[in-house]
């Protein structure tokens, strides 16, 4: 039987950083027909969020207007074969060179066309912590060789790829012309025991959304 390992961040209304919030209503709010059972309280919830928070994924509709939106993403790069990259070694504030990403892959037994491809960085530990925003960065070119090799989706334990003080979004501009999602804030990447792994990672189809959080989970036999 597979070991299901659950690599999203627990979003908590009203502490996770951005606006996240909910509102408990009555079923009988929304259907004024309801009847209850003796000890059924039958209720539901109104959400206020932002779309980008906790562990997300970002569609090419984001900096693309005529990119994939999440809901136009294909299953088929949603899911599959995982490698993982060891990147830990790379300090806070510091770039994950093309010799850093090419040596863990090296080590992870290379990187096969249409990997997804899981970079540990060793920082999730920090999430909701102020160390947090001293996550390295990725250089442009480490993020051209992956997509070279034949990676088809991106994940990592930090609050994105991105140059430090980018506005021009060149490392996610890189991925979505690529037509490649990017997943952030993931966590428990140390608590895969290999470098391969099978990873489900499906948001919500929502039509027109740039981003939505999900739940990225592992199987490992």
């Amino acid at each position: 039987m597979a070991r299901l390992i659950d690599l999203s961040h627990t979003i908590i209304p009203n502490s996770a950083g951005r606006k996240f919030e909910i509102e408990m209503v009555g079923a009988d709010e929304i259907n004024p027909n309801v009847i209850r059972l003796e000890n059924q309280w039958y209720i539901m919830h109104n959400i206020s969020m932002v779309n980008h928070i906790g562990t997300h994924i970002e569609a090419p509709f984001h900096l693309l207007k005529n990119g994939k939106d999440v809901s136009q993403i294909s299953l088929d790069r949603l899911c599959g074969e995982a490698v993982i990259l060891n990147l830990k070694e790379v300090l806070p504030r510091s770039s994950v060179t093309i010799e850093c990403i090419q040596k863990a892959a090296k080590e992870a037994g290379d990187i096969k066309q249409g990997d997804i491809v899981l970079c540990n960085l060793g920082f999730s530990k920090y999430y909701g912590k102020p160390e947090y925003k001293n996550n390295p960065y990725f250089s442009t070119e480490s993020i051209e060789w992956l997509i070279e090799k034949g990676m088809k989706l991106m994940g990592v334990d930090t609050s994105g790829v991105e140059l430090p003080a980018s506005e021009e979004h060149i490392n996610h501009y890189t991925l979505f012309i690529n037509s490649i999602p990017l997943i952030e804030n993931m966590c428990n990447l140390d608590s895969i025991s290999g470098n391969r792994i099978q990873i489900y990672a499906f948001p919500l189809a929502v039509k027109g959304l740039d981003s939505f959080p999900l739940r990225v989970i592992a199987s490992e036999y």
